[in-house]
């Protein structure tokens, strides 16, 4: 198994965490995975995972909980070549083609015994046509005292599964191996750079599944982030989007993101967006140091981070601040120490 370090970069949305995506890939050594991994903190990820499997362990929550997370690599599988493809991450394409087959390998490691069964909340996720067919199935058989053998009794194959959480961790960190050490090209070791992968209100997995890797959270005017989400992006909208309101809902967002990260993880570090871009010299430099660069390896300078062109992306919130007044100067009252005022 090869020597893999995760370097895992976070942000807030819109943050311009891709910036120092782009800054760490032009070392040598280095390679980033085009797709956001979203199979660690994600709705059935590895961290609900080990909850379900650990800290609330049950029969019937822990087969769910496994059944669901393969669910979720599936649909991260899945190719979105065209724009009629189902959703879908290309993880088979821009990780491993044997990304499903190592996640396969990954829940046996860590299962005890299959068996099959018929849970309620296997009922539940049937389509109506199959679950009416199968209590009709089920009524004739009951109500010609078995005379009529129909019923369904193809039960969905469960995993039995009670890992220590020692176990689960060492299973997890060495799956996550597994899937990216065909990207490492030089030599026998190397550093994969995962975006998206740890939650900033969440970041233990970097010390859990990733080898005690080094987190970069990126942050940027709460000004500017607001108004791209809204003209860029078109997410997190409140009815009004000009409103103060709207812009006091987006203060309690942008609080409750920051209010758990963790003030004195040496394996953490937190850059301003505005920072790298305008004072790139000094920040590229504590970057380096941060994940213990050396600064000879940069052999690819300006080639994806190109500070005068991503400087545009600063002080965006101008351009809009007619139309989005009364929000921006509620994020800008009550975040103030989050905005940038520099030229």
């Amino acid at each position: 198994m090869k020597n893999v370090k995760f370097i895992a970069v976070s942000g807030f949305f819109s943050s311009g965490s891709s910036a120092v995506v782009d800054l760490l890939k032009e070392y040598k050594g280095t390679y980033e995975c085009e797709a956001e991994i979203r199979i660690i903190k994600d709705p059935y990820g590895l961290s609900q995972l080990e909850q379900a499997l650990t800290d609330h362990w049950d029969l019937l929550n822990s087969a769910a909980a496994i059944r669901d997370y393969l669910w979720l690599c599936k649909i991260c599988n899945r190719s979105n070549s065209n724009p009629f493809s189902p959703v879908g991450l290309s993880y088979a394409k821009k990780i491993t083609p044997q990304f499903m087959s190592i996640s396969k390998q990954f829940i046996d490691d860590i299962t005890d015994f299959t068996y099959k069964s018929d849970f309620f909340y296997q009922k539940f996720k049937k389509n109506y046509i199959q679950y009416v067919m199968d209590r009709w199935r089920m009524g004739a058989e009951f109500y010609s005292h078995g005379k009529l053998p129909l019923a369904n009794r193809n039960g969905e194959l469960s995993h039995f599964s009670h890992p220590t959480k020692e176990e689960f961790q060492k299973a997890a960190s060495e799956y996550l191996v597994r899937l990216f050490e065909n990207c490492i090209t030089d030599q026998n070791e190397g550093y994969v750079i995962l975006d998206q992968a740890v939650s900033t209100n969440d970041t233990e997995p970097i010390h859990k599944y990733l080898g005690d890797a080094k987190m970069i959270i990126v942050d940027r005017d709460p000004r500017d982030m607001y108004v791209e989400d809204l003209v860029r992006w078109r997410e997190n909208l409140d009815k009004d989007v000009s409103s103060k309101e709207a812009g006091l809902h987006y203060v309690m967002r942008h609080r409750a993101l920051r209010e758990n990260i963790p003030v004195d993880d040496d394996s953490i570090m937190t850059v301003k967006f505005e920072d790298l871009v305008l004072d790139y010299e000094y920040t590229k430099t504590r970057i380096e140091q941060f994940v213990q660069f050396d600064r000879s390896n940069h052999i690819r300078p300006y080639t994806f981070l190109i500070p005068e062109k991503s400087a545009r992306n600063i002080g965006i919130w101008k351009q809009y601040y007619g139309q989005f007044q009364d929000a921006i100067d509620a994020i800008k009252e009550n975040l103030e120490d989050y905005c940038y005022e520099g030229e």
